[in-house]
C-alpha cells in the first residue's frame, strides 16, 4: 500500500470515528513532543479536571476521605485474611 493509499484510508477511517476515548489516543499518538510536555500535559489536565469538579461540588471534606480510605483499607485487609484461611 503506498503512503498515500494509505493516509487516505486513515483519513476515512478518522471522519467515520465516533468514540472520543479513540480520537483522543490517536491524537496522543500522533503528537510529537518530549517527555516533559506530555508530563505537563497530563498535570495541566488533571489541574483542569480538579477545578471542574470543585465547581460542580464534587468534594469531600478531609475527614471524609480518610474515613473512605480506612474502611477500604479495612475491606482489603479482609479480603487478604479470607485468602490466607482459604490456603
Amino acid at each position: 500500500m503506498t503512503t498515500a493509499a494509505l493516509i487516505t484510508r486513515l483519513k476515512k477511517k478518522l471522519e467515520k470515528e465516533t468514540d472520543a476515548n479513540v480520537l483522543k489516543a490517536i491524537e496522543i499518538l500522533l503528537k510529537d513532543d518530549t517527555k516533559a510536555a506530555r508530563l505537563q500535559r497530563r498535570m495541566m489536565e488533571g489541574a483542569v479536571r480538579s477545578e471542574e469538579d470543585i465547581a460542580q461540588g464534587r468534594v469531600m471534606s478531609g475527614t471524609e476521605a480518610k474515613r473512605r480510605l480506612q474502611d477500604h483499607m479495612a475491606m482489603h485487609r479482609k479480603e487478604k485474611e479470607k485468602k490466607a484461611k482459604r490456603a
